[in-house]
């Protein structure tokens, strides 16, 4: 197992309305991935918790970069953490 135990990321609407900072949990032997994710609505308050399997947040995360939001971090990079984070 290399690399971070965890990655973050901002994802921001195209529009500029919506976005989310996302903290993303190295995924466990079953593909689970936890993270935590704050709301531009309301980044002051606590992140929401939840689990995805990698694949879902691989294509939440590719999602976002075909429709043209931008993202802090490479959607390839993120990708590859989370194939290669199990």
């Amino acid at each position: 197992m290399n690399g971070p135990e965890n990655i973050a990321f901002h994802a921001a609407s195209p529009s500029g309305g919506q976005g989310y900072v996302i903290l993303l949990f190295r995924p466990d032997a079953e593909g689970n991935v936890r993270f935590r994710e704050w709301s531009s609505a309301d980044y002051m308050a606590p992140g929401r918790e939840d689990v995805l399997t990698a694949e879902e947040m691989s294509a939440r995360v590719a999602e976002w970069a075909r429709t043209g939001w931008k993202l802090t971090e490479s959607p390839v990079r993120i990708r590859h953490w989370l194939r290669e984070g199990r």
